[in-house]
């Protein structure tokens, strides 16, 4: 890959739009940007649970992204460009929220959580970049806490498809028993399986054996 090739990719991802190509070159030949291929046959490369030790960025490919609860499973993918977490290199316990899984030959950008705090950070452009995502992940989260009241149970379901997502992709895979989810939203499971036959004429979901399949939002 030609370092134009590197610098263009590079500038797709979000945190690193607007950082000048000296800057991204200088890294890359100090080994503080490291380029990493990826390939389905390797499984997960991160673990929900799994230490923090670098900020990875999906630079080519898509990956799967698997959530788990205490009685549910969550999976939907994220295409490049994407971020895998930034915000777990400076939470407090410094691990990931989620499990990822390459599902095409891709390649990650890499930076050891070191080079982030001294060189990376360093970088207005950089620290500008992340302080709007990090911003903007907060904002989110406390609008969709604003939008609960007086909701009818189809909004239920999609807001609980929200609370529980990553990003913003469909189709979204949820494992869970009708039971499980009347629980959750403190409905009754007669409710809850009237309601998703509804959305799933409508073309909202689709239904299987245990497992909801998000359509539209």
């Amino acid at each position: 890959m030609t370092h134009l090739d590197f610098y263009t990719l590079a500038t797709t991802l979000p945190l690193l739009q607007g950082v000048s190509a000296e800057d991204i070159l200088d890294m890359q030949e100090k080994g503080i940007l490291r380029l990493v291929s990826i390939e389905p046959e390797e499984g997960d490369i991160i673990v929900q649970g799994q230490y923090c030790k670098t900020l990875t960025m999906l630079m080519q490919g898509s990956m799967l992204c698997t959530s788990n609860g205490d009685s549910w499973t969550l999976t939907e993918e994220i295409k490049a460009p994407a971020i895998l977490e930034e915000e777990a290199v400076w939470s407090l316990t410094q691990r990931y929220n989620h499990t990822y899984q390459p599902l095409s030959e891709g390649k990650l950008l890499v930076i050891d959580r070191r080079h982030v705090m001294q060189t990376m950070m360093r970088n207005e452009v950089f620290r500008i970049n992340l302080l709007t995502r990090l911003a903007s992940r907060l904002e989110k989260y406390h609008t969709s806490r604003q939008t609960r009241s007086q909701q009818d149970i189809q909004s239920k379901i999609k807001q609980f498809f929200c609370d529980i997502s990553y990003t913003n992709s469909l189709p979204k895979h949820l494992k869970i028993k009708m039971t499980t989810l009347a629980q959750l939203l403190d409905e009754t499971r007669l409710n809850i399986s009237k309601t998703l036959h509804q959305m799933q004429a409508n073309g909202d979901v689709a239904l299987t054996r245990e497992q909801i399949t998000l359509l539209k939002l």
